[in-house]
């Protein structure tokens, strides 16, 4: 870049100081002792980012943390611009810490490709997730989720124990071990907790592969089977990709289920049953819809569907993601320095369209409208943007309707401790969530 090229470049996000980071540790230390059991980490840090972005005047903020540098994603423009676009290594591309992490279950995902794999496997789970429309398997997925969810669940675990069955069934049908879940399990624990990694290498390594041992007899044993199921569906999908290559699509989908789509599911149903109004709109809903063994039945329940929606806006089940532009980018008015890497906040990012100080408050019905839900989904959308959309959105959140149908409807679900509809709190509660069956 010449000097004047580089003169007329916007500028790099405003770093932090010594001090903000000083302030940061004062307000950690102050709420632990406040409150031991309500603290939450995530919490502090969104509000003390927000109120240093705001000191600085700019919603993005270079984090210096003495050892490494990073740009913190507060702004609507600057996550759009990374997210639309497809990941590229000459623009912006999957970041180092994600990549880092993931490599340990699955080094050629998809969440974790760039370039021409990544142009050769978003295809694929397109295809198979049907992304964007109405899965093609839906009504033998309905089957495998109601058969899941047949007796009520009382427990967060409980719950996660239902959406197991239901992923087995859906991802593989049936007679597939149940020690697979477990397998993927345990490893995405080692994708989210470094020094876990670090400790647990070598018996990660032998996890992995017997983990991959039971997916080839999985994929092998599908082949030509009649049970609907995604795994059937992806060999009619494959084309010429290697076999190796999309056995690591398959873990993701498997833990959609008991990761981030469990979180949702118990945070809707939270939220419903903590709601009286919503609750009892939900119920009539259900009511009128026919039989819930119907996929049109499930798919005609647009305020149930809300209801998942709202949930995923006030409390994203993917917290944070992170990218780099290896060779530097300017977005907008953003200029990024080359192989800095990125960390998308999405807590930071959901509340961008009301006040801090304003309650958060459950409020599905925004979501009934369809310029209202573009609205939203533009301002913030935890299934990603652009390009990086979620290729499984659909799906996962099909399933979850199912399910959420079924414990609000026939189960007649409700929370045991419901939040304060008013005033929900910042965060969800980290504590365990427990249901009960009611009468009314």
């Amino acid at each position: 870049m010449t000097p004047d090229a580089a003169s007329a470049a916007p500028p790099a996000p405003p770093s932090t100081g010594l001090l903000d980071l000083l302030g940061l540790l004062v307000r950690m230390l102050a709420a632990l002792m406040k409150s031991p059991r309500a603290f939450s980490a995530r919490i502090v840090f969104r509000d003390w980012a927000r109120g240093v972005m705001t000191r600085y005047g700019s919603e993005n903020l270079v984090l210096n943390l003495g050892v490494t540098r990073l740009i913190l994603v507060g702004g609507q423009d600057l996550s759009r611009r990374i997210l639309e676009p497809p990941p590229r290594t000459d623009g912006f591309a999957v970041g180092k810490l994600k990549r880092k992490a993931m490599a340990v279950l699955a080094p050629h995902a998809l969440t974790i490709s760039d370039d021409a794999q990544w142009a050769l496997l978003r295809p694929f789970n397109e295809a198979v997730l049907c992304a964007g429309h109405p899965h093609e398997l839906r009504q033998a997925f309905v089957a495998q989720t109601r058969r899941a969810f047949s007796t009520p669940p009382a427990t967060m675990e409980s719950i996660r124990a239902a959406m197991r069955r239901a992923m087995l069934g859906i991802v593989f049908g049936d007679g597939v071990p149940a020690r697979l879940v477990g397998e993927v399990e345990a490893l995405f624990d080692l994708v989210q907790r470094p020094a876990k990694r670090i400790l647990l290498g070598p018996l990660s390594r032998r996890r992995r592969a017997r983990f991959y041992d039971t997916l080839r007899r999985g994929w092998r044993d599908s082949a030509g089977s009649q049970q609907p199921s995604l795994l059937g569906l992806a060999h009619g999908k494959a084309g010429d990709i290697d076999q190796e290559l999309l056995l690591e699509q398959i873990p993701h989908w498997m833990f959609t289920f008991t990761g981030s789509g469990t979180d949702l599911l118990v945070r809707a149903l939270t939220l419903v049953s903590s709601d009286p109004g919503a609750l009892a709109t939900a119920r009539r809903e259900i009511a009128a819809a026919g039989s819930l063994d119907a996929a049109d039945s499930i798919a005609g329940l647009r305020f149930v569907e809300a209801c998942l929606l709202e949930a995923a806006r006030m409390y994203p089940p993917v917290t944070r993601t992170t990218h780099q532009a290896p060779a530097g980018a300017v977005a907008g008015t953003v200029r990024i320095s080359p192989g800095m890497e990125l960390l998308h906040s999405f807590p930071l990012l959901g509340r961008s369209d009301q006040s801090i100080a304003e309650p958060m408050r459950f409020r599905p019905e925004r979501w009934l409208s369809a310029e209202s839900a573009a609205a939203m989904a533009r301002d913030f959308d935890p299934f990603l943007f652009g390009a990086r959309h979620c290729p499984g959105r659909e799906l996962i959140l099909f399933v979850c309707q199912t399910a959420l149908a079924t414990l609000i409807g026939p189960h007649r679900l409700v929370v045991e401790v419901p939040l304060p509809a008013d005033a929900l709190p910042p965060a969800f509660p980290t504590g365990a969530v427990r249901f009960r069956q009611s009468n009314g």
